[in-house]
């Protein structure tokens, strides 16, 4: 299934990422401590799908609130802030998978694709059983 990512929105993420004061981190469970992470989305299945920074302290994360949500990037297929519960449910669950999960997209992978063209409209994801692939449209 195809997941469509509002290029717009893409832009203020990596501003998110690009304005970040600290480094994000990840867990390394073999050395049981946090570590360097390189800066760029996890791609969330949860309640929807979304593209979110990973970095909590950028320009648009820094001065939220203790009960504001972080910065993130509704699948349009996929958003339940917009869609009622059995659309978004059925579209997540046939892109995602029932399970909720995240995978890593690297932030210079994006920009890369944007990067050369002012006319894209959509981040692209297909999911399918295999993984997943990018393009821009």
């Amino acid at each position: 299934m195809k997941l469509h990512f509002p290029i717009s929105k893409i832009r203020k993420g990596l501003e998110e990422l690009k304005t970040a004061k600290t480094t994000p981190v990840k867990y390394d469970w073999e050395e049981r401590k946090q570590i360097p992470s390189e800066l760029g989305f996890m791609l969330v299945g949860d309640q929807g799908v979304y593209l979110l920074p990973n970095t909590v302290d950028g320009k648009h994360n820094a001065n939220k609130g203790k009960d504001d949500s972080f910065f993130v990037i509704y699948a349009k297929e996929c958003d339940p802030t917009k869609l009622d519960f059995d659309t978004w449910w059925e579209n997540k669950r046939a892109s995602f998978g029932g399970d909720d999960g995240a995978e890593f997209i690297a932030m210079t992978e994006i920009e890369s694709m944007i990067s050369a063209n002012d006319n894209l409209k959509n981040l692209v994801v297909d999911m399918s059983e295999n993984g997943f692939t990018i393009t821009c449209v």
